[in-house]
């Protein structure tokens, strides 16, 4: 794994949802793997995944388009993606501009992600 992003994944119990949490700096070094990553460990029992952005520092256009593409993937298999991204920061600025919402909701919090997911 990339040394700018770190991933930590753990099923919530008793939820059936995925949640990967990110720190650091998601960058073209480590989208493609942090994606990877993200989608095999949402096991087909699962009912969505929740990326949880809350303490990551940056996020560049490959980040985004992994987030893009992780939405697809999870969809395909009728899963619901959720991304956790505070208000007021850069994140959260940048999934606006791009229109994130439009692929999946975005969350000020983890609690409000994974209640979200049906």
């Amino acid at each position: 794994m990339d040394d700018l992003v770190e991933v930590q994944i753990e099923q919530l119990e008793g939820d059936d949802v995925v949640v990967a949490r990110l720190t650091g700096e998601l960058d073209i070094s480590g989208a493609d793997s942090t994606g990877q990553r993200i989608a095999e460990a949402v096991p087909s029992s699962a009912r969505g995944v929740v990326v949880d952005m809350s303490d990551l520092d940056f996020i560049d256009s490959s980040g985004v388009s992994m987030l893009f593409a992780l939405a697809r993937r999870v969809g395909s298999r009728r899963q619901e993606l959720r991304v956790v991204a505070p208000e007021g920061k850069p994140v959260a600025r940048v999934l606006e501009i791009v229109e994130f919402d439009r692929a999946a909701p975005v969350h000020p919090d983890v609690d409000s992600a994974v209640a979200d997911i049906a």
